[in-house]
């Protein structure tokens, strides 16, 4: 007789179980699918960079902003590529 009720329980347990492990998958998955789509913010409206030490941070609009970001610190404004 246990062994019966062993068998009923697993046979419960076993669906719930597979299910758990699906959506664990499934969101594994979708989570690794969005990091890996996901790419870094570019600046594209950006047309001017600082050049500060050897960094270069592309986020102005204008020249006057970077000269305005840069007082103080010392470093370049150069008009952004492409």
């Amino acid at each position: 007789m246990p062994n019966s009720k062993a068998q009923f329980a697993f046979a419960l347990l076993v669906p719930a179980l597979m299910r758990k492990l699906i959506l664990a998958a499934t969101s594994i998955a979708l989570t690794a699918g969005m990091i890996a789509l996901a790419t870094p913010a570019e600046a594209r409206g950006m047309q001017w960079c600082s050049r500060v030490q050897g960094h270069t941070s592309c986020m102005y609009h204008t020249h006057e902003q970077c000269r305005a970001s840069l007082s103080g610190r010392g470093g370049t404004c150069v008009r952004r590529h492409g």
